[in-house]
């Protein structure tokens, strides 16, 4: 027997166990609980985790991708899920019944949520895929021309970012908002017409971090202080004008090391995170204006690596570990409104996806 396979076996088993049942309710934040997850075909990913309500929580990814000799790969079909009533509830996706994969879910409201992903076709063909839920199934909705479209859906309204445009969805068409700037888009932001973020890095050899921000005039590209090569960004969080944050990672240190940084209306500037991390994968506010950040621990793997802002400072929150003691990587974090609980989703040691809430 491979050694340490035995261990990770019986980790997978606990977690599947511990995760038959729904969440209980939490008294703080951070103390973990596996969601039971919904029947999935073999090789499935989860990509997107976000909530509008406590029976209105949304995942998304693909399952039942196929590998097969000479280095072939048959796509697999699209997953969306919502937690409702303590159970998860499959709808339909018009114009998607197979061959695809969603990447992004965006709950407006419990019975208002928008998903965007891709449609494979025969060889390597795709194609970008975008549908709004209208309360019993998914109907598609015909995209605004460009490439890489991007979603964006909450109260400041539904938006589309391609390599090239913005769009805002204004009744049943397309209302263009503005060109972008040629970057390397990993993150943005949009809070209205005026206040636009993108977020990337240079196609240089040093990689360089790089904001743009459009101000409903014209796109300028913010000062950086200490800028920190070789990095990435996960996710950003625009509050005003002059206060947004960012998360990230440093890849060319060993092991990676997480990144933060801060728009304070005049530059980015990098700030220390707690210690103890290795990497911040994304950022989400609750309610009540709490900022929570999550990434993978480098001092504890096998519990979330869970940061809040209060006070004025980034603190470390505690968490629990999975069952068993197998290592988490999350890769996305939403807030539930209304109760404030956390769910996080990423992989666990054994590879497969994970979702974790704490209420």
């Amino acid at each position: 027997m491979i050694p340490g396979k035995a261990s990770l076996i019986a980790a997978a088993a606990a977690l599947a166990v511990a995760g038959l049942a729904a969440p209980a309710s939490a008294a703080t934040r951070g103390d973990f609980k596996p969601v039971r997850l919904p029947f999935l075909w073999p090789e499935n990913t989860l990509k997107d985790v976000a909530a509008a309500s406590p029976d209105s929580v949304w995942i998304a990814g693909a399952q039942g991708q196929v590998r097969v000799p000479g280095g072939l790969t048959i796509p697999g079909n699209p997953v969306v899920r919502r937690w409702k009533g303590g159970g998860w509830a499959e709808y339909d996706l018009q114009g998607l019944p197979n061959h695809g994969e969603i990447m992004d879910v965006d709950p407006v409201a419990p019975e208002d949520v928008w998903i965007s992903g891709s449609k494979f076709g025969d060889g390597n063909s795709s194609s970008p895929y975008l549908a709004h839920f209208t309360g019993s199934s998914f109907a598609q909705v015909a995209l605004p021309a460009g490439m890489s479209p991007a979603l964006q859906a909450d109260a400041s309204g539904v938006w589309v970012l391609t390599s090239t445009d913005v769009y805002r969805r204004t009744g049943t068409t397309w209302t263009h908002v503005t060109s972008v700037p040629d970057t390397s888009r990993a993150a943005f932001s949009i809070r209205a017409d005026d206040d636009i973020w993108i977020l990337g890095t240079s196609t240089g050899p040093d990689q360089s971090l790089i904001a743009q921000h459009w101000d409903g005039r014209s796109w300028q590209s913010a000062p950086m202080r200490d800028p920190v090569p070789g990095a990435g960004f996960t996710g950003i969080v625009a509050l005003s004008p002059t206060d947004a944050w960012a998360t990230g990672n440093v890849y060319r240190t060993s092991p990676n090391t997480p990144l933060l940084m801060h728009w304070d209306g005049a530059a980015w500037s990098n700030v220390t995170p707690p210690p103890g991390l290795k990497t911040l994968s994304g950022i989400a506010k609750g309610d009540d204006g709490t900022l929570w950040a999550i990434g993978s621990a480098a001092d504890e793997p096998a519990k979330p690596g869970l940061i809040r802002y209060s006070g004025g400072t980034w603190e470390r929150v505690p968490t629990t570990a999975a069952p068993g003691g197998i290592d988490i990587h999350p890769s996305a974090l939403t807030v539930v409104p209304g109760t404030g609980a956390l769910w996080t989703l990423g992989t666990g040691g054994t590879g497969g996806p994970v979702v974790l809430a704490d209420g």
